[in-house]
């Protein structure tokens, strides 16, 4: 029960904060309009337009940046006051940091999939038509990726300005080599080997492979990886979090 209890108030916390709900809900819509408009002239009158294109890519975008959101669950100053009280409750350090990483992923899937709701549904985005589920499904796990590599650099770092410095580099990294936003392909055939280790990349081909061919190979692979590494920052996050570290 007290688990639970640390979960809603580090989820309360995120809700209450203007700047992360902005930017994980309409800072993902003006960006995929604003792409999807500047771009339009690009695609022709084929079967994908930019609309349905930065529809996936801005959500790509968005579960992996949903790392930063996690940094603000841990740091942020009205948090450390909540920190201190929870560091000398009779509660194991795991769930401390693991109710940050839980209440920052619920945030992230009830955001997401409302907005890939949104853009189907209202402004006709494609996202699968009746497959969307599978689509929102590699969009959780992917956002469950980004919760867990952003604790990781929160709990390695131990400053919300160091990990915040940090993060969006790496974030950065892995949508560029995911060829999300612009392929690598011309860059030769290091970057395209380079680029097969982004999770970016895996879900980008998952999706577009169920959305316009109705091919689900990828699906459990990505899936399962996805899941793998997730599992993996988490027990090193176990084995190097110290909760006096964070008050």
């Amino acid at each position: 029960m007290n688990f639970l209890k640390i979960v809603w108030f580090d989820f309360m916390n995120i809700c209450r904060t203007p700047m992360l709900v902005i930017v994980n809900t309409i800072g993902q819509l003006i960006i995929w309009a604003g792409f999807g408009m500047v771009t339009s002239s690009h695609f022709g009158g084929g079967i994908v337009n930019s609309y349905d294109y930065y529809g996936i890519a801005t959500m790509i975008l968005s579960s992996i940046m949903i790392s930063m959101t996690v940094t603000n669950t841990f740091m942020e100053e009205k948090v450390k006051r909540g920190n201190l009280r929870i560091a000398y409750a009779p509660v194991s350090k795991t769930e401390i940091y693991l109710s940050k990483l839980l209440s920052t992923y619920i945030f992230g899937v009830i955001a997401f999939t409302l907005l890939c709701l949104l853009e189907q549904m209202v402004f006709q985005s494609n996202f699968g038509g009746a497959n969307i589920g599978y689509i929102m499904i590699l969009i959780h796990m992917l956002t469950l990726f980004g919760c867990c590599i952003g604790t990781l650099v929160v709990v390695m770092f131990k400053s919300e300005e160091r990990a915040n410095a940090v993060m969006p580099i790496i974030s950065i990294l892995f949508i560029f080599f995911g060829g999300v936003f612009s392929p690598v392909g011309h860059f030769g055939e290091v970057m395209q080997a380079i680029a097969q280790i982004s999770p970016a990349k895996w879900v980008t081909q998952a999706a577009f492979q169920i959305i316009y061919d109705n091919n689900f190979s990828l699906f459990l692979p990505v899936i399962a990886f996805l899941l793998l590494f997730s599992i993996v920052f988490t027990v090193i996050s176990q084995f190097i979090f110290k909760p006096e570290e964070y008050l």
